[in-house]
C-alpha cells in the first residue's frame, strides 16, 4: 500500500508497488466539538460486496481489527436481500463512527450495497470520516461508473421498476466516494495492507483521544520519552521511570502507551505489579503478558496451561511494547522482561519504579525522572479537578501552599472541593491548615468529610483489601441495613480509590495514610482496642499480651515477615467478633512453595460464628480444627495446605460459595459435599494425591467453576458432573493418569440371539452450559463425551492417547477460536464465522 489511509496522493510517499490515489474529496463539516469517538457502539462500519470479498480481504481485514481492540460492525448474512436495507443495518451505520467501503468488481451490482452506500455518504456529510478502498478496481471506474460499474447501471437504466431518481442518488454517492482519497490494492501483499489499515485505524480512534483526563505537561514530560522511543530503531531498548509515589510515573506511562501502542506489532501493559504479584503467581503474569501480545488486550484472559518456552519463540520475532508499572522486586523483572533475546527488533520496554537502584540493577539502557509540576501546572490539574468555576484563584494558590504540587494530592482534594460553595471550601480550607504537612493535608481532608461508615469502608480496604475482587469486597463488608456498592462508589468518586479489572486499588500513599488512620482513632479510643490487625509487630502484641480480643474483627498476617509465630485456642476464643483471618504470602515471595508456617497445637480451635472469610496459606493440620462451623463463611482458600481427607461430617458451610485447596499436595478425598450447598468456585489445582471426585458434586447445584489443574492420581470423574446444569468452565489440564472424563460410561449387553456380549457407548452430554474445557496434556484420555451446543473453549493440546472420536460439533460463529490440537486424527477446520471440529 503506497500510503496510509486518508492521504492525499499529494501527501503520498514515493513506491515500487502499483497503486493509484484519486484526488480527494471536499473535506466534510467538522463534527460538533461535544461528539467523541467513544460515544458511538461501532468504531467501524465495513461495507462490502460479501460476494467478492466476505471470505478473504474483508474477512482479514475484520479480524486484523478486533485484534487491534477496536469493534468494527459487518454484516454477516448472506442471504438473498430485497433493494431496503434492513433496520437493524441502518441502526448500525447510525451508531457507527468512521466507514470503511470496500469497491471491489460487482460492488455496484448490488442495490443492496448502493443504498447502503447512500446512507454513508449521509453520514459523511454530518463529518464523520470514510475511508475507501479500490480492490482490484480503479478509482475513476468507481468515480465515472465505466467499466463493470457502467454495465451494473446500464442494467439499472433499462430496469423499469427502478426510479431515475434512486439510481441518481447511486451516482451521486458513488461519485463522491470514488473522489476520497483512499487506499488502491493491485498485486500487493494483502497481509501487509490489512496491517497497515488496522494500524491506520487504530491511531485514529484510539491514538489521538486516550489520554487520561487532567494529564497536564503532557507535552514536555512525553517528548523525551517519544524520542527514546524512536532512537535506535533495530534495538530492543529498556527505559527507567522513577521518582516519589504520587508523582504521575503511571499517569505518563498510560498516556505514552496510549499514544505508541499503536507502533508496535503487539502490546501489553502491567499495572500495579507490586501489588498484583502478592496475590498471583508471577508465571500468571507472564501468561497474561503473552496473551496481551498474541491475542490483543481485547481478548478475554483464562488460565491455560503453561507453555513459556513456546509463546518466547512466537514472541521473539515480533516488535512489542511492553510497560511494567511499579515494580518493586528484581524477580518481576527477571521473570517478566528477562532476556532482550525473548523480544524482537525495534521492540520497547519501559519500567516504572520508585527506586533507581532497582532499574540500574537491571541494565536498563535509558533512566528517565518525572519532574515535579510547576506552580501553573499544579493550579491548572487543581482546577481540572475541582471543575467549578466558584474556586477562586487565591482558593487555588493556598490549596496548592498547604497540598503542595504532588499531584495525587491536588486531584484528591480538587475532588473533594468540586460543587461545595464559597462557604465551604473556606471551612474546608481552614482545616487542611491544621493538617501537618507531612499528613498529606488533601488526602487526610477528603477523608475527614466522610460520613463515618464510608471511613469504616475506607479503613478496611487500606488494611485488608486493596487488589482484592469489588464483588468479594461487597460480600464481605455488606451490612443489612448498608449496601456496600454505595460506599464503594463515594470512595471512588472521591479519588480515594480506583476499580480496574473489577479489583479495588489504591494508592501506596493513601493506603499509608489509612494505616496511620487506623492506628491513631485506636490510640485515641484510649480504653478501646483496634478492631483491624495488618501490622506484625501488633499482631506479636496482641497474642503476647492477650489484651482486647473481643475487639478483634480482621487479621491479616504476612508470614514473610516472620517465620515464627504461634496461634493458640486461648487466644482465638476470645475473639467473637472475628470476620476475618487472612495469613498469606507477601510480595517477597514468588512461587508460593515457601515453607512458612504457623505453629499451633493439634487441639487448636477457631472461633467461627461470624467468620466470613478464611485465607490460610501452609495449614500445616491434617483435618480442620474440631468444631469448625462456620454459618457466615463464604470464602475459604486454604493453599499449600497439608489436609489429607475432609469428611463429610466436618464441613457445615451453609454460605460458602468458593473454596480453594490448591497445592493441597496430601489431599487424597473430598467425602462429601452436602454441607456447602452453595459452593459456586472449587479449585483443587495441584492436588496431586487427590484420587476421586466424590458423587456428591452433583449435587452442587450453583457451581460454575472447577479446576482440577495437575491433579495427577486423578483417573476419571463421576457421571454425576453433567447434573451440573451451571457449570461454566472445567479445567483438568495437566491431570496425566485420566483416561475417560466421566465413570460407567460403557456398558454391557447380552444379546438373546447371538448370546454375544456387546459394549455399546451411551451418548452423555457435558454439563448443558459448559463453555471452557481444558484437557491440555491429559496423556492418557481416550476419549470425550459430547459436546454441548455452549461450548465455546476447548484445549486438547497434548492429547496424545486420543485416537478416534465418532461425532461433530458445530460452534457458534462468536467463538474465540482458541481451540488447540496435536492429534494427528483431528481436523480442525475453520470456516467464516465459524469453527467446525471434525474428528475422524
Amino acid at each position: 500500500m503506497s500510503r496510509r489511509i486518508g492521504q492525499t496522493a499529494s501527501s503520498s510517499s514515493s513506491s515500487s508497488r502499483p497503486s493509484t490515489c484519486v484526488v480527494p474529496f471536499p473535506s466534510p463539516p467538522r463534527p460538533p466539538q461535544n461528539t467523541t469517538l467513544f460515544e458511538w457502539k461501532f468504531d467501524i462500519f465495513l461495507s462490502f460486496r460479501g460476494k467478492d470479498t466476505r471470505r478473504n480481504f474483508t474477512d482479514h481485514l475484520y479480524t486484523a481489527l478486533v485484534e487491534r481492540g477496536l469493534r468494527p460492525f459487518r454484516d454477516d448474512e448472506d442471504l438473498q436481500r430485497g433493494e431496503m436495507i434492513d433496520e437493524n443495518l441502518l441502526q448500525a451505520i447510525k451508531d457507527s463512527a468512521i466507514f470503511i467501503i470496500i469497491f471491489s468488481e460487482n460492488y455496484a451490482h448490488s442495490k443492496w450495497c448502493l443504498n447502503e452506500l447512500v446512507e454513508i455518504m449521509k453520514r459523511r456529510a454530518e463529518g464523520r470520516k470514510v475511508y475507501p478502498i479500490f480492490y482490484h478496481v480503479e478509482p475513476s471506474m468507481v468515480r465515472k461508473q465505466s467499466g463493470n460499474y457502467g454495465k451494473a447501471f446500464e442494467n439499472y437504466e433499462n430496469n423499469s421498476n427502478l426510479q431515475r431518481e434512486q439510481i441518481q442518488k447511486w451516482r451521486t454517492a458513488l461519485k463522491e466516494a470514488g473522489s476520497i482519497a483512499g487506499c488502491h490494492i493491485t498485486n500487493q501483499y494483502e497481509s501487509q495492507i490489512v496491517k497497515e489499515i488496522s494500524g491506520d485505524m487504530f491511531r485514529e480512534i484510539v491514538g489521538e483521544h486516550c489520554i487520561e483526563d487532567g494529564l497536564v505537561g503532557k507535552d514536555s514530560r512525553l517528548e523525551p520519552l517519544k524520542k527514546l522511543m524512536i532512537s535506535k530503531p533495530n534495538d530492543v531498548l529498556m527505559v527507567g521511570i522513577y521518582g516519589l509515589s504520587g508523582t504521575g510515573k503511571t499517569t505518563f506511562a498510560r498516556a505514552l502507551y496510549e499514544e505508541i501502542s499503536c507502533q508496535f506489532d503487539g502490546a501489553s501493559f502491567l499495572a500495579n505489579i507490586g501489588e498484583v504479584s502478592k496475590e498471583d503467581d508471577l508465571h500468571c503474569l507472564q501468561e497474561r503478558l503473552f496473551c496481551d501480545i498474541l491475542l490483543g488486550e481485547n481478548q478475554e484472559i483464562r488460565p491455560f496451561h503453561r507453555r513459556s518456552n513456546l509463546m518466547k519463540k512466537k514472541i521473539c520475532c515480533k516488535k512489542v511494547l511492553i510497560i511494567l508499572d511499579d515494580v518493586n522486586i528484581k524477580k518481576q523483572l527477571e521473570i517478566l522482561v528477562g532476556e532482550r533475546d525473548w523480544f524482537g527488533k525495534g521492540s520497547r520496554i519501559i519500567i516504572t519504579a520508585k527506586k533507581k537502584n532497582l532499574l540500574l540493577e537491571h541494565k536498563v539502557d535509558e533512566l528517565y525522572q518525572i519532574k515535579d509540576l510547576g506552580e501553573l501546572e499544579a493550579l491548572h490539574l487543581f482546577s481540572h479537578h475541582a471543575n467549578t468555576k466558584g474556586v477562586s484563584m487565591d482558593l487555588s494558590m493556598e490549596v496548592i501552599n498547604y497540598c503542595g504540587v504532588l499531584p495525587l494530592n491536588l486531584k484528591v482534594v480538587g475532588t473533594f472541593l468540586r460543587d461545595k460553595d464559597n462557604f465551604q471550601q473556606q471551612l474546608e480550607l481552614q482545616n487542611l491548615a491544621r493538617v501537618p504537612a507531612g499528613e498529606n493535608p488533601g488526602i487526610r481532608v477528603s477523608y475527614n468529610g466522610l460520613h463515618p461508615r464510608y471511613k469504616n469502608k475506607f479503613l478496611d480496604i487500606a488494611c485488608f483489601f486493596k487488589g482484592e475482587h469489588k464483588d468479594f469486597v461487597t460480600k464481605m463488608l455488606h451490612e443489612h441495613d448498608f449496601p456496600d456498592e454505595n460506599g464503594i462508589e463515594v470512595l471512588t468518586d472521591r479519588c480515594l480509590i480506583t476499580v480496574s479489572e473489577r479489583k479495588l486499588w489504591m494508592h501506596s500513599i493513601i493506603q499509608k495514610l489509612g494505616w496511620e488512620i487506623d492506628k491513631g482513632a485506636a490510640k485515641a479510643a484510649k480504653a478501646a482496642q483496634p478492631c483491624r490487625y495488618w501490622d506484625l509487630s501488633d499482631i506479636q502484641r496482641l497474642f503476647r499480651q492477650k489484651k482486647g480480643m473481643q475487639n478483634v474483627e480482621g487479621i491479616s498476617l504476612d508470614l514473610s515477615k516472620s517465620k515464627d509465630i504461634e496461634f493458640s485456642t486461648e487466644v482465638f476464643k476470645k475473639m467473637t467478633e472475628l470476620k476475618l483471618l487472612k495469613v498469606f504470602l507477601g510480595s517477597d515471595c514468588v512461587d508460593g512453595k515457601e515453607n512458612y508456617k504457623v505453629n499451633f497445637s493439634t487441639d487448636f480451635r477457631l472461633p467461627c460464628s461470624l467468620l466470613r472469610y478464611l485465607h490460610w496459606h501452609g495449614y500445616c493440620l491434617e483435618f480442620y480444627p474440631s468444631n469448625f462451623e462456620a454459618p457466615e463463611l463464604f470464602e475459604l482458600s486454604m493453599p499449600y495446605s497439608c489436609l489429607q481427607q475432609i469428611k463429610g461430617n466436618e464441613i457445615r458451610f451453609p454460605k460458602l460459595t468458593t473454596l480453594n485447596l490448591s497445592h493441597s499436595r496430601r489431599l487424597e478425598n473430598i467425602s462429601n459435599f452436602s454441607g456447602m450447598p452453595n459452593l459456586e468456585r472449587l479449585v483443587l489445582e495441584g492436588c496431586r494425591s487427590l484420587v476421586k471426585v466424590d458423587l456428591s458434586i452433583g449435587n452442587l447445584n450453583k457451581l460454575s467453576f472447577m479446576n482440577l489443574k495437575d491433579c495427577k492420581r486423578l483417573n476419571s470423574l463421576p457421571k454425576s458432573i453433567c447434573k451440573l446444569k451451571f457449570l461454566e468452565t472445567l479445567i483438568l489440564t495437566g491431570c496425566s493418569r485420566l483416561e475417560k472424563l466421566l465413570d460407567d460410561l460403557e456398558e454391557q449387553q447380552r444379546s438373546v440371539n447371538l448370546e454375544a456380549i456387546r459394549t455399546y457407548r451411551r451418548v452423555i452430554t457435558l454439563p448443558p452450559k459448559l463453555r471452557i474445557l481444558h484437557l491440555g496434556h491429559c496423556r492418557s484420555l481416550q476419549g470425550i463425551p459430547k459436546l454441548p451446543s455452549s461450548i465455546q473453549e476447548v484445549d486438547a493440546y497434548n492429547c496424545t492417547s486420543i485416537r478416534t472420536l465418532s461425532w461433530n460439533i458445530e460452534l457458534r460463529k462468536s467463538i474465540l477460536p482458541r481451540i488447540q490440537v496435536s492429534l494427528y486424527h483431528v481436523k480442525l477446520c475453520y470456516f467464516q464465522g465459524r469453527t467446525l471440529l471434525s474428528f475422524s
